[in-house]
């Protein structure tokens, strides 16, 4: 399963860059996405064209519209997705639905981003967070950016895999009183 579809039209430098951590697109069946902004979900179409199914998570699906306008703009080539081929799930079922399909992994929506903004849950802490910056780089008072964190924390949150930065441990709440 992969987590996140890349900007549009870098299906190639997406699958080198999967080739650099030993594996392969032929080897991706499922992409669940952390949201959908273009740097996330441009390449779903030219994923289910190549029979990979794309989870689509509550309120995600209200998104593709924005998403795909704003691709438009600048990229005539873009190839729509065809919303019917998505797999809708909910987030509460996703945990069931993933180990059905043998994968350790949860989706959990977070109030940060972007309206359907997820997080991925796997094992051991682990936690893949889209786009939630880092703590320490905004304002001490966004309520809901500390919110989102403490979430995480919450959920067993340890170690964290941003999509635009380096992996990096999460720091007890102590740490950031």
């Amino acid at each position: 399963m992969a987590i996140d579809a890349g900007w549009p039209g870098t299906l190639y430098e997406y699958a080198r860059s999967l080739k650099t951590i030993g594996c392969s697109l032929e080897n991706v069946a499922w992409v669940v996405l952390t949201h959908f902004h273009m740097d996330h979900a441009g390449l779903v179409s030219e994923f289910m064209e190549r029979g990979v199914t794309c989870f689509v998570l509550e309120g995600q699906i209200e998104s593709i519209d924005a998403m795909e306008k704003t691709i438009e703009k600048n990229d005539k080539t873009y190839r729509r997705i065809d919303k019917t081929k998505l797999r809708q799930i909910r987030s509460t079922e996703s945990k069931a639905m993933f180990e059905a399909i043998g994968i350790d992994c949860e989706a959990v929506p977070i109030d940060y981003h972007s309206p359907d903004s997820m997080i991925f849950l796997l094992p051991d802490g682990e936690v893949v967070i889209g786009d939630l910056p880092p703590e320490g780089q905004m304002m001490p008072d966004d309520k809901k950016f500390l919110e989102a964190w403490q979430k995480i924390r919450n959920l067993g949150g340890r170690k964290i895999f941003p999509s635009h930065a380096n992996v990096f441990d999460l720091k007890d709440s102590a740490d950031h009183a």
